[in-house]
């Protein structure tokens, strides 16, 4: 069944983003992703959906109908507490700094554009179709907020861009991000009166 995050789904999709989902975010820790998750949810432009079996959580998917100043405005619905998160973080792991204001400068967060930010299903799980549900989600609910199209990067290396290219998308351009090169999908949704809120 597939259904929005709630507070109680958040250890589980923390342990899944860290399994799932290397990056800067899951390097930052449980700390960091259990707020980022939690604060996520007063966030209206952000949305996540989780798909479950008997109550376990076996992949989810978060987008955004913006990704300018995303990350400010997670982090400024709780400065203090993400300010004591990175300076414990960045005491114990000075080199990173300099890739924490590489990923900020990631070129999304400066294009006011809808995006598929993550999606991850555990490994067991994989190949069974609850990735294509959680896109079909995904783009249904881009609809309703009356969204025409939306990106997904991924680093040109990840087999999820075959995925994407089933998924129906097509690849507008590649860039370099932190050293690797990405590709952006897009992924057309027109919408129609009946997907209106």
């Amino acid at each position: 069944m597939i259904t929005g995050l709630t507070f109680q789904d958040i250890d589980q999709v923390v342990k899944l983003h860290k399994q799932e989902l290397s990056g800067f975010l899951s390097e930052l820790g449980e700390s960091f992703l259990k707020k980022f998750y939690r604060q996520s949810l007063s966030i209206p432009e952000l949305f996540t959906f989780t798909i479950a079996e008997n109550e376990q959580i076996l992949g989810f998917v978060t987008g955004t109908t913006t990704t300018k100043g995303l990350y400010r405005r997670i982090i400024f619905t709780d400065i203090l507490g993400f300010i004591f998160i990175f300076v414990n973080y960045f005491i114990t792991h000075p080199s990173k700094i300099m890739k924490a204001m590489q990923v900020f400068a990631y070129p999304g967060f400066v294009d006011d554009s809808p995006e598929l930010l993550t999606i991850a299903i555990g490994k067991k799980r994989q190949k069974k179709g609850f990735g294509r549900k959680l896109f079909e989600k995904t783009v249904a609910e881009f609809k309703r907020r009356r969204v025409k199209s939306f990106k997904i990067s991924a680093y040109t290396k990840l087999s999820a861009n075959g995925f994407y290219k089933k998924m129906g998308c097509k690849l507008e351009s590649s860039f370099m991000f932190l050293g690797e090169k990405m590709n952006y999908w897009v992924k057309d949704c027109p919408f129609s009166k009946k997907d209106s809120p």
